[in-house]
C-alpha cells in the first residue's frame, strides 16, 4: 500500500460514481490513493479514499481551480497522476516534464461533445472541435497510459503509442427491485436518470407525458439528475404548468449517487432518450446498464447499436427520440403489459450479472496499474 494514486478533476463532483465509487474504490485496494476534486469540505474519507475538497467555483472561474491543483500535484509525492478533465490537459503535460506517472482518463469524444456545447458559440464550435482534436491527440502521446471509458473513443487515439485500456463504465451492484407481474391497475412510474438537456431528450420526455396524459395513462415520471443550463429547469416547470402536468412529473435535480437507486426502486421503465447526434451514435450510455442492474425494462433511441444490444439482451424496446407520439406508442405498450415489463427486467438482470458489471472492469484497472507501476 505504500505507491500512492493522486487523482483530480475540477468538473465532476466528489462523489462522482465512475471517479470516486469506482475508480478510487477499486484501486484503493492495492495502493493508497487522494482523490481532489469539488467539494464544500477540506477532508474526509470514504471507502478508504482519502479525498480533498476542491472549492467549486463558477465556469469561467475554473482556472482558479487549476491553480489550486497544480500546487497540490507538487506537493504530493505520487506514483501516478491520473486526471479526468480534457481541460487539465496541459498539468497533465508539466507532470510529465517533472517526470511524473501521468494517466489521461477519457470519458467522452470531447471534439464531439463541443460541437454541442451551448455556453460556446456556434459560429466558433467547429473551428474548437477541430483544434481541441489535434491538441489532445497530440499531447495524449506524451503520457503513460489512457483509459477510456467506452469502446469506440480509442479510435481517436489509434496513432498514439501511449499504453491504452478500456474500463467501461459499468454499473457497481445493486439489489434489482421485486417486481410484481399482476399490478395492472397501479401507476405507472417511468425514470430519466442523468444530465437532464435538450440533447437528452428532456423536452419529448415531457411532450411524450402530456400524450400519455391526454391519453389517460396512470403514469409518472422521474427526471433525475443535474441541469447543466439552469434556465431549462425553468422552462420545463413553465411547460409542466401549461399542460396540467405537475401532478404526472417529478423533477429532482442533481441527488447523491446513492439516493439515484432509491428512484430505480420505484420504476417500472427506464428512459433513454437522448438526440441521435454522433457522440450518442457511437456510444453505448451507462444508463442502460444501470436500468438493467436494476431490473428495469428499458425504452431508450433507436441506434442500431442500442437497438442491436437491447435485442440480444431483450431487455427492452426503442423508439425515434425525435417523435413523442412514437415514445407514447412504446410506452404504452409496456403499461398494457406487465409480464412482459417483467421479462424484460429480469432479462436486462440476467445480461448486467453475466457481461456488464463493474467486477471485471475492476480487475483490469488493477491490472493495467500494476503493470504502469511494473509490480
Amino acid at each position: 500500500m505504500g505507491k500512492k494514486i493522486f487523482i483530480m478533476t475540477c468538473v465532476h463532483e466528489w462523489n462522482d460514481n465512475r471517479i470516486l465509487f469506482k475508480e478510487a474504490s477499486s484501486l484503493v485496494r492495492n495502493y493508497t490513493v487522494e482523490l481532489h476534486a469539488p467539494g464544500n469540505f477540506k477532508f474526509r474519507e470514504v471507502n478508504g479514499v482519502r479525498i480533498f475538497g476542491l472549492a467549486p467555483v463558477k465556469r469561467f472561474l475554473r482556472p482558479l481551480s487549476w491553480i489550486r491543483l497544480f500546487f497540490r500535484s507538487v506537493k504530493a509525492v505520487a506514483s501516478v497522476y491520473h486526471f479526468h478533465d480534457p481541460e487539465l490537459i496541459p498539468l497533465g503535460l508539466f507532470l510529465r516534464i517533472l517526470g511524473k506517472k501521468v494517466v489521461y482518463d477519457v470519458h467522452e469524444d470531447y471534439p464531439d461533445a463541443i460541437l454541442y456545447k451551448q455556453w460556446i458559440p456556434k459560429p466558433f464550435r467547429k473551428m474548437t472541435s477541430f483544434i481541441f482534436n489535434l491538441l489532445e491527440k497530440k499531447c495524449s502521446s506524451f503520457f503513460s497510459g489512457l483509459i477510456f471509458a467506452e469502446l469506440t473513443y480509442k479510435e481517436g487515439f489509434r496513432n498514439s503509442r501511449t499504453p491504452q485500456i478500456d474500463i467501461l463504465n459499468y454499473p457497481l451492484d445493486c439489489e434489482p427491485k421485486e417486481r410484481a407481474s399482476k399490478e395492472t391497475e397501479k401507476r405507472c412510474n417511468l425514470i430519466y436518470a442523468g444530465t437532464v438537456s435538450e440533447i437528452r431528450g428532456a423536452v419529448e420526455m415531457l411532450k411524450t407525458m402530456a400524450i400519455l396524459a391526454s391519453w389517460e395513462k396512470n403514469v409518472h415520471l422521474f427526471l433525475v439528475g443535474p441541469f447543466p443550463r439552469p434556465s431549462l429547469r425553468a422552462e420545463l416547470e413553465e411547460f409542466l404548468k401549461e399542460h396540467s402536468l405537475l401532478e404526472y412529473v417529478t423533477i429532482t435535480g442533481r441527488v447523491a449517487p446513492a439516493e439515484v437507486y432509491t428512484y430505480y426502486e420505484k420504476a417500472d421503465i427506464g428512459l433513454c432518450l437522448l438526440h441521435p447526434v454522433e457522440n450518442n451514435l457511437k456510444s453505448l450510455v451507462t444508463k442502460l446498464f444501470e436500468y438493467m442492474s436494476a431490473g428495469i425494462p428499458i425504452l431508450a433511441s433507436n441506434f442500431p447499436r442500442w437497438s442491436e444490444l437491447l435485442e440480444e439482451t431483450r431487455a427492452g424496446l426503442t423508439a425515434n427520440p425525435l417523435d413523442p407520439y412514437e415514445i407514447a406508442r412504446q410506452v404504452c405498450t409496456l403499461i398494457d403489459n406487465p409480464e412482459l415489463r417483467l421479462s424484460m427486467g429480469s432479462s436486462g438482470r440476467e445480461a448486467y450479472e453475466k457481461y456488464f458489471n463493474w467486477n471485471g472492469e475492476e480487475t483490469k484497472l488493477i491490472r493495467f496499474y500494476d503493470k504502469l507501476l511494473e509490480i
